[in-house]
């Protein structure tokens, strides 16, 4: 099993671009399969991965998200978030790096069970939940170093990842995935 250290927290703030401003980005085509799907993540990386899935909590804590965090899911600056940082392991290997934001005034009435996850997949609860809505994606490319998943600092390798703003019952949740260089699904 790969074993992880959150050693540091990531603390860059990638440059995120609307879905819609791609079209001068050289994405790769087998990359943009999976960046621009809008089904469940979680449930491909079951089915490619033949059931050899796994999540590696690395942090889960309260505190004050990133500005571009804030703006997207609507929180002033002094409002807090329940902020969950994962690795998404299939074949025993890391392939997604996720990061949550949980406002505390989403995580109310029914959704406050999101705030005892463990290391259960969010995607499963996302996508089973009737009143989900999700917005169009932002995507970004950052280097690999600037992540808290043992990757060595000097390291010029680019990742891409994606993120967008769910719904839940009209209340905001943030989810970001980074496709790690052990991702692999062909």
């Amino acid at each position: 099993m790969y074993a992880f250290q959150a050693t540091r927290f990531q603390t860059a703030e990638p440059h995120w671009l609307s879905c819609k401003h791609i079209a001068g980005v050289k994405l790769p085509a087998s990359d943009a399969r999976w960046l621009l799907d809008t089904g469940s993540l979680t449930a491909h990386l079951q089915r490619v991965s033949a059931g050899q899935f796994h999540v590696e909590v690395l942090s889960q804590r309260w505190a004050l998200p990133r500005l571009s965090e804030r703006r997207l899911l609507g929180m002033g600056d002094r409002n807090w978030g329940l902020i969950r940082e994962v690795v998404l392991c299939c074949r025993n290997e890391p392939w997604v790096f996720a990061r949550s934001v949980l406002p505390a005034t989403s995580l109310v009435g029914r959704l406050a069970r999101l705030r005892h996850l463990d290391n259960r997949p969010l995607g499963h609860l996302l996508f089973t939940d009737r009143s989900m809505s999700r917005d169009p994606y932002e995507i970004c490319q950052l280097p690999a170093a600037s992540l808290p998943v043992g990757i060595s600092p000097g390291s010029e390798v680019m990742l891409w990842g994606r993120r967008s703003r769910f719904l839940l019952s009209q209340r905001p949740i943030m989810v970001s995935e980074i496709f790690l260089p052990a991702f692999c699904p062909w």
